[in-house]
Formats: structure tokens, sequence, C-alpha cells
């Protein structure tokens, strides 16, 4: 039986897809990290077993190799990443994975949380006039360095949620003064994205993703 490597967006069960109830319901085993709300397997995969997936490389390497083994044994096996499991989620490598051992891999895309972002909370991430160009970053791949030699308006970085002061620190010498800094936490399960500098800074729930917006460099 086939793996689904399914997106399950940021959170809200009302933003998962067609085809992600569809499989979810069928599941014989639905594998998740703690991003993923538990009430999104049990509202639409009740019937499944359930098991835990660490983020660490090694924990997770070793789950996906034992999820392959389910499926190989005849099981119908869902992996729910938080987001879309293309941008930062190993989807693709669950995939290529599973292929190497005879097994059938499916992805099933879902609303990455900067777009959830947008939508939610009205922040335009391209305009077609000063914002053109967007660049995902993610920890530890991010720094002054980096980020000096993306040609982007707008920034957008995951998973650095506990490092907000490096990242305020790295905008503001590369970015200049107009750019626009935005912590987005939690933001389709009663977060928001609160605009630094304007607002203080409210308690930050994860997942957090920062969005820069504006970086023109200097």
């Amino acid at each position: 039986m086939p793996i689904y490597v399914v997106g399950a967006g940021p959170g809200d069960p009302k933003l998962l897809t067609l085809w992600a109830v569809e499989v979810l319901a069928k599941a014989d085993v639905v594998a998740y990290g703690d991003l993923v709300p538990e009430e999104i397997v049990e509202k639409f995969a009740p019937q499944a077993l359930r098991v835990k997936i660490g983020h660490k490389k090694a924990d997770h390497d070793a789950a996906v190799k034992a999820l392959i083994e389910e499926a190989a044994r005849g099981k119908t096996v869902v992996v729910l990443k938080n987001g879309d499991p293309t941008i930062f989620g190993r989807g693709i490598q669950i995939c290529k994975e599973a292929s190497m051992h005879g097994v059938e891999c499916h992805v099933i895309p879902g609303v990455s949380a900067f777009a959830a972002a947008a939508a939610l909370y009205r922040l335009e991430i391209t305009d077609g006039a000063e914002l053109r160009h967007v660049a995902l970053l993610s920890y530890p791949h991010f720094s002054a360095e980096i980020l000096a030699s993306i040609k982007a308006d707008t920034v957008v970085v995951y998973m650095m949620g506990d490092k907000i002061a490096e990242v305020l620190d790295v905008a503001g010498k590369i970015c200049g003064p107009a750019a626009e800094v935005f912590i987005c936490h939690s933001v389709s399960r009663g977060g928001g994205c609160v605009r630094l500098g304007a607002n203080p800074l409210a308690d930050v729930k994860k997942p957090v993703l920062i969005i820069i917006r504006r970086c023109f460099k200097q």
C-alpha cells in the first residue's frame, strides 16, 4: 500500500484539502510531529494508529524507515506535515526513500504558514511593484551574509522562533530603515502577526515564522 505525505496546513482543520481528508479517512497509520494539532487526527483519522515523529534528523529518519516497512506490509500510511510538505518538510525525501524500497508514495500539498499568514492578516508578500521577489529561508541557514546575498524584496524565515533578536539584528544591518518585520505565530490557531516596532511583542507560541518586507539592501 502507498505512503501519503500530507500537508496539514497551518493548523486549522478547515484549511485541509479535500484530498488530505480523503486519505486520512482510509489511513491505517498516521504519523505526525508536535506542530500538527491532535484535533486534525482525532477528527479525520480516528480509526488510525498514531505515531509521533521527532524533528531531529536521526529520529525522523528512523520513523520514516519504520513507516515504509508498515506500508510494505500492506498498511495505508499517512505522514502529516505542518504547512506544505515540500517547504522544509522533507516530503520529497520521504517519497524518494519509499521508492527505493518499492513502496508507492504520493505528496499532497498543503497551505504553507507564510501563505496563510499573508491571507489571514492581509500582509502582501508580493505586489508587483516594490515587492517582486520572495525568498524562503530556515534555521540554521540564516545569517547577515546569507541575507545580503539574496536578491528578494520579501524574506520569510522559518524555524527562528527562539532567535527573534538575531533576526532583528540581521534585518536592521542588511535591509535598511524601510524594512518591515512581522512575527507571525500560530497563524490559524489564535495567534497573529505583529509588526515589530509598531506594537509590543505578545506571548509568542510556536510555530513561528518571520516575514521581512521591503528588504532593500543598503
